[in-house]
């Protein structure tokens, strides 16, 4: 365990509440200011905040640049889908849903090219912040 007991204490509540604004800012970004991107270098902060709290221990466990990776795929397939269907290439679309509880929503196709940008990002810093944390090792 590394880190202190203030730190850890702390980055037991912050860690969650920074992922917690994350996805508000990534839900809010088509409609207002936010988005994919700095939603994802707010899950960054809370996963360095995570690091530097708990140590790398179980963060070394994933390959956190595959996140990128299929991020890039998503951000890809969101402009190429429209392109085969013989519209132009990132063609914005809305999608008009009756949900039980909420009523209307609206889901534009935006959201899946920002969670795309949401998961390069999350995944080039966490693979930044693991390789820096394990560098004394």
């Amino acid at each position: 365990m590394r880190g202190d007991p203030i730190l850890r204490t702390v980055a037991r509540f912050a860690v969650p509440l920074t992922l917690w604004v994350s996805v508000v800012i990534f839900l809010q970004g088509h409609n207002l200011p936010g988005g994919g991107f700095i939603a994802g270098v707010m899950a960054g902060a809370a996963g360095a905040m995570y690091l530097l709290a708990f140590g790398p221990g179980r963060a070394i466990r994933y390959r956190w640049w595959k996140v990128s990776v299929c991020g890039l795929l998503v951000s890809i397939t969101t402009g190429t889908v429209p392109f085969l269907m013989g519209r132009p290439y990132m063609q914005h679309a809305v999608w008009h849903f009756e949900l039980p509880v909420i009523g209307l929503y609206e889901l534009p196709s935006a959201t899946f090219f920002d969670l795309g940008v949401y998961m390069i990002v999350l995944g080039t810093l966490m693979t930044i912040f693991v390789e820096m944390a394990q560098e004394g090792r």
